[in-house]
């Protein structure tokens, strides 16, 4: 499943976050479930002090990259405990919204005002401001990062 699109939203008191139906739909049709059946995500913390969220294949996919990295087996010990003891798996409520650990929350330093962005293979909440000023700077810096899809995998 390839993510993709912005998306404004708000953590509301309760720490929720609303998924926007089409990408519900998504999420479900992917995972092959019925809308009465739970559908969960994988949050953790990305290196920017962004949430991440993996659909659970996702996430599984992840970890098996993982068993393959060419790491030393002591940094990538070190790795996974950080990564896996920062993720958490939450499930979608009925309004389609899903509870954000305050753990992360808080180490992400996000406020109310967010934004969903897609991002290939997960989705990240960044804080909505921060995001906007990092979007301007880099289209006005960096005017060649829209380049042709084809010309990037032409550079393999």
């Amino acid at each position: 499943m390839v993510f993709t699109g912005t998306y404004d939203h708000t953590i509301d008191t309760k720490n929720r976050l609303a998924i926007p139906a089409e990408v519900r739909t998504r999420i479900k049709r992917s995972a092959g479930t019925g809308d009465d059946q739970p559908v969960f995500l994988y949050v953790t913390l990305a290196q920017d002090w962004t949430l991440c969220l993996y659909t659970e294949e996702g996430y599984e996919k992840r970890a098996h990259e993982l068993d393959h990295s060419e790491m030393d087996s002591d940094e990538l010990l070190e790795y996974e405990r950080v990564f896996y003891s920062l993720s958490k798996p939450v499930e979608f409520d009925k309004q389609g919204r899903v509870t954000l650990p305050a753990n992360l929350l808080e180490r992400a330093d996000l406020g109310s005002d967010v934004v969903l962005i897609g991002v290939k293979d997960h989705l990240e909440v960044r804080n909505r401001k921060a995001w906007y000023e990092h979007l301007e700077r880099k289209l006005k810096d960096q005017p060649g990062i829209l380049m042709n899809p084809r010309k990037a995998m032409r550079r393999r």
